[in-house]
């Protein structure tokens, strides 16, 4: 990394196959906020597992109001699923293309390289 840069030089495309602004047009449309970006970055990098609102909550380090909100939004959005057959509703990343991919690709980047797109976002 360069002296002063904020991040690595980037490519129009990173090493993940995710065009630069695709991320930037994906946060700014579908994660506006901490509690939903998180819970996608989490979702992104367990893709096929199922939660329970608790388990995000404990996974996330987030109040269960913060957590529903989210749900709701990126229900809403069609970016996470609910599997209703079960005693306690369980939730999961979508499995529609291309949104399914893109949220893994997403979860795929550094942190440090995810914050500094979401910054570039907003």
């Amino acid at each position: 990394m360069a002296v002063g840069s904020r991040h690595p030089a980037w490519s129009k495309e990173m090493d993940n196959g995710i065009d630069r602004l695709e991320i930037q047009q994906f946060m700014r449309q579908f994660a506006g906020d901490y509690e939903s970006r998180e819970m996608l970055r989490l979702l992104g990098r367990h893709p096929f597992t199922r939660f329970n609102r608790l388990a995000l909550a404990d996974s996330l380090h987030m109040r269960l109001g913060d957590v529903d909100r989210a749900i709701d939004q990126l229900k809403e959005k069609g970016l996470l699923v609910t599997i209703e057959n079960q005693p306690t509703a369980l939730y999961a990343l979508t499995g529609t293309a291309p949104w399914h991919d893109i949220v893994r690709k997403t979860a795929a980047l550094d942190y440090r390289q995810f914050l500094a797109e979401t910054k570039a976002t907003y």
